[in-house]
């Protein structure tokens, strides 16, 4: 079966993201960060992946091998060098492609197992339209990429929030089944507009496409469920969410809220020193204990929560006998913590490992002189 022809349209756009993500993964620099991109190339890019993320549910329904990351915060060298450690939503095909194509270089060709995809010819990017979960399955392992779902907080903090949302929003275009994206507490102008994020916006652009940005996040989903068992979010569990179906009558676009669902799903925490629900120090939402978590599991049939929002400092931090893991994924956070990243990677067989990613200096491989800051050191736990 041939792949379906693309209108001229449809060309256009393909061209135009697959420029974005070469430039970003090897044009990209500290110095050059200003000169990659014009402000309507990025407010453009904001329109149509907020078209093809709110298409989704507001609750992901998502199969498994599946890693799960949560906060960056802006750190666009460590999410490089974390997809250097723990691997790509890329083949090396696809890479190779992309390097020759923004570099204009050839490298020597290398032998790697054909895709059975009609149109996996990395010339582009293509729809999961009409793909069933064993064709996506199948080719996970047949080429060797990793599919991902970030828990949300993209931005703030670090210097570079907007290379982070716009790699992931590119690469979502492009190859919509290999990265999904929740929304965090920090992707709401009543936060990001005080931690960083409106201002690195608007020193290198201007407003106007800070509300591109915002608009895009407003449609963000706000949880996902993995193989039926596992419920991801940023913040953490509601006590009004008494079913999934439930999250079906919130509607989208819509700002986050101080309390309810989905300020809990966003911004509630976990405490060992309550059992049920106790007020936030944060302002928002709540905490919630152990028996608290007991009874969401039950009442929902899971058996695991995964979220993230909270440093910890091996990049993973389990609760109440391994009932939840709270995932954390920006390194030396802040450049004031000693925290490590984590990684949760999910097979088939839900059995979960844990990459943990220490900061260390990135090699200069495709970037001549300059160096990234940190390059990653792999551990299983």
């Amino acid at each position: 079966m041939s792949a379906p022809k693309l209108t001229d349209s449809q060309k256009k756009v393909r061209g135009f993201v697959n420029r974005i993500i070469g430039k970003l993964m090897f044009k990209w620099k500290h110095t050059t960060s200003m000169e990659l991109f014009c402000a309507a190339e990025l407010a453009e890019l904001c329109i149509r992946a907020r078209e093809l993320i709110w298409a989704e549910p507001i609750c992901l329904k998502l199969e498994t091998p599946i890693c799960v990351m949560g906060d960056l915060h802006g750190q666009f060298d460590d999410l490089l060098g974390m997809w250097d450690s723990n691997g790509w939503p890329l083949t090396e095909k696809e890479r190779n492609w992309f390097m020759e194509k923004t570099l204009k270089t050839k490298r020597m060709p290398r032998t790697e197992p054909k895709s059975s995809q009609p149109d996996s010819n990395p010339n582009g990017p293509r729809s999961s339209g009409g793909r069933d979960e064993k064709s996506v399955l199948k080719e996970v392992k047949d080429l060797g990429y990793k599919r991902y779902l970030f828990l949300g907080d993209y931005v703030d903090r670090g210097m570079y929030s907007m290379e982070v949302v716009i790699l992931l929003i590119a690469i979502k275009m492009a190859y919509p089944d290999r990265v999904y994206m929740l929304r965090g507490n920090h992707e709401s102008r009543s936060v990001n507009c005080h931690y960083g994020f409106y201002r690195e916006v608007t020193r290198r652009y201007d407003a106007k496409l800070y509300e591109y940005f915002s608009d895009l996040f407003n449609v963000f989903p706000f949880c996902a469920i993995i193989e039926d068992t596992i419920m991801c979010m940023h913040g953490g569990i509601s006590e009004k969410l008494m079913n999934l179906s439930q999250l079906a009558l919130y509607k989208r676009p819509v700002e986050i809220p101080d309390m309810g669902v989905l300020a809990d799903l966003t911004w509630a925490d976990p405490d060992p020193t309550v059992k049920l629900y106790a007020p936030s120090s944060r302002g928002a939402s709540s905490v919630f204990g152990s028996q608290a978590l007991r009874e969401f599991l039950k009442r929902l049939n899971l058996r695991l929560v995964i979220r993230a929002h909270q440093v910890v400092e091996d990049g993973y931090e389990f609760f109440d006998n391994r009932r939840l893991i709270t995932v954390f994924s920006a390194p030396n956070y802040c450049g004031q913590n000693d925290n490590s990243a984590g990684i949760l990677c999910i097979d088939q067989s839900l059995k979960i490992s844990i990459v943990v990613y220490r900061p260390m200096v990135r090699d200069k491989k495709f970037f001549g002189k300059e160096k990234r800051t940190k390059i990653p050191a792999r551990g299983n736990e």
